[in-house]
């Protein structure tokens, strides 16, 4: 059993996470620094839909838990396959110190089985994600209104002339 005082010793503010890149390409490795009071355990978790195990890779596991030596513990992590992951990296009692979303590639799983991560233009490596909002719901919209808004000065318009 834990004594209270041990739970309480450390602050928010002793922790903290950074990540190299957010969009490796598949096989790059990248670092992933957890800032922990020294002698604490951190954890780090990775988990994605549509993408095995066997593509997420922290020292051979997509979860694992360092020891901080000097105020740091470091963990060098490699995304095998394209996918969207998600990273979360936790203290020693589960407290949430950071969660990070990885995109690699396309964010497709499995879109690169059989591509070399080239587009259309001939370029290597992954493409940009597709980030903000689509405007075709607002452009169907708009049409709508428009219409709308001619029916009402045509009906307008005869009711006028009768």
């Amino acid at each position: 059993m834990f004594a209270p005082t041990a739970a309480m010793a450390y602050t928010a503010d002793d922790y903290d996470a950074d990540v190299s890149t957010t969009n490796p390409a598949p096989g790059e490795s990248f670092e992933v620094v957890i800032v922990a009071p020294s002698g604490t355990d951190v954890t780090l978790t990775i988990t994605a839909e549509g993408v095995s195990d066997a593509a997420i890779q922290i020292a051979g596991t997509k979860s694992l838990t360092k020891t901080a030596v000097d105020g740091q513990a470091v963990f060098t992590v490699t995304l095998t396959e394209e996918g969207r992951y998600a990273m979360v990296a936790t203290a020693e009692d589960g407290t949430v110190i950071e969660t990070f979303a990885i995109v690699v590639g396309d964010g497709v799983p499995g879109a690169g089985d059989g591509d070399n991560g080239a587009g259309d233009d001939g370029a290597a490596g992954p493409s940009l994600p597709d980030t903000g909002a689509t405007a075709t719901p607002l452009i169907i919209g708009g049409i709508a209104l428009l219409l709308v808004g001619g029916a009402i000065v045509y009906l307008v318009r005869r009711r006028a002339h009768s």
